[in-house]
């Protein structure tokens, strides 16, 4: 069996208009900040108006177009559970000492059937 490369292959022919050394569209760019007071630069085009809310690159909060009036972020920050706290959302107090008494007996008695070898 004859083993065969892939080659790559332009799917849509080049263009035959060229645009180096034509100026490009007018800009103009828009600050928006976040809570956080970070800057966002975004450039638009000069005959539109930006939006009043972007998010921003550092953070991804909403920033607004003036610096201290960011909105709230959209969604609360997360913070990592311990280990103690998922079996917490799933266990009573009762039957997590219950679990513990369980697990602690069981570990003695491996202990004690260990030093009887």
């Amino acid at each position: 069996m004859a083993r065969r490369s892939l080659r790559a292959k332009r799917l849509v022919s080049p263009s035959n208009q060229t645009d180096r050394g034509a100026a490009s569209a007018p800009r103009r760019n828009a600050e928006y900040w976040c809570a956080t007071d970070h800057l966002t630069t975004v450039p638009f085009a000069a005959d539109i108006d930006p939006p009043e809310q972007w998010l921003c690159t550092k953070c991804g909060a909403p920033a607004g177009g003036e610096r201290g009036s960011a909105p709230s972020s959209a969604r609360p920050r997360v913070f990592p559970r311990t280990p103690y706290e998922f079996l917490m959302m799933r266990r009573t107090v009762a039957e997590g000492d219950r679990l513990l008494a369980e697990a602690v007996a069981d570990l003695r008695r491996r202990r004690r059937d260990e030093l009887r070898r």
